[in-house]
């Protein structure tokens, strides 16, 4: 039988571990609670691009929407995203209640495991 050189071996398991990794888009997980930790329901988390005064910048990073029942709300992209977050009220409302900004990025992970922030909001 023929000796198989183990540079031949080396390089197969090279090419088979980055062969399975994918670029996972980033998920964005924020939670709303008040003072005592409690999930606030029924409130707006809006979304932006920071120093986007006037134009949308991508359609996508302009977004909102309203909490759950246990004070989640999720966003998805498709890229690396800088995104500003506003906590409001109501949908219509101009006093932000919190604030934060957040680095969403795309990362190779194999193709069950997920990409998901997670952000925290203080409703006070």
């Amino acid at each position: 039988m023929k000796k198989l050189n183990p540079t031949f071996f080396v390089l197969l398991a090279v090419a088979f571990s980055f062969s399975c990794k994918k670029e996972i888009s980033p998920d964005l997980e924020v939670t709303v609670v008040d003072n005592d930790n409690n999930p606030v329901r029924q409130v707006w988390v809006k979304t932006s691009a920071p120093g986007a005064v006037s134009g949308i910048l991508d359609a996508d990073v302009i977004d909102s929407t309203v909490t759950d029942n246990f004070g989640k709300a999720y966003f998805s992209y498709k890229n690396t995203r800088l995104l500003d977050l506003a906590l409001y009220a109501g949908p219509n409302d101009v006093v932000i209640i919190d604030s934060a900004s957040v680095l969403l990025e795309i990362k190779r992970k194999s193709p069950r495991s997920s990409n998901t922030f997670e952000k925290k909001l203080v409703f006070r």
